[in-house]
């Protein structure tokens, strides 16, 4: 048995399988691409609150790294001045 009867029996079991699987009514389909296209229209109008909401929050972390930074010093300092 060579690859080509391999590949031949795999075709058949896919369309006997593909035989008895029900068509979706045209609705149904309708319904999914307007639905899908809803979705594809959302993602793309919200994209750049996205990113600006990935930005701000990335410099408030910097920002609070800095914040934690500074105030650690401070209080490394004041043991050495009193």
């Amino acid at each position: 048995m060579n690859g080509m009867d391999n590949v031949e029996r795999f075709m058949k079991q896919m369309a006997a399988a593909e035989a008895g699987a029900p068509v979706p009514s045209a609705s149904a389909v309708w319904w999914r691409a307007e639905l899908r296209r809803r979705l594809a229209l959302e993602e793309r109008a919200t994209r750049p609150m996205r990113i600006a909401e990935g930005i701000a929050c990335a410099l408030c972390t910097v920002a609070a790294a800095l914040l934690a930074a500074q105030l650690g010093a401070l209080r490394v300092l004041q043991v050495f001045i009193h």
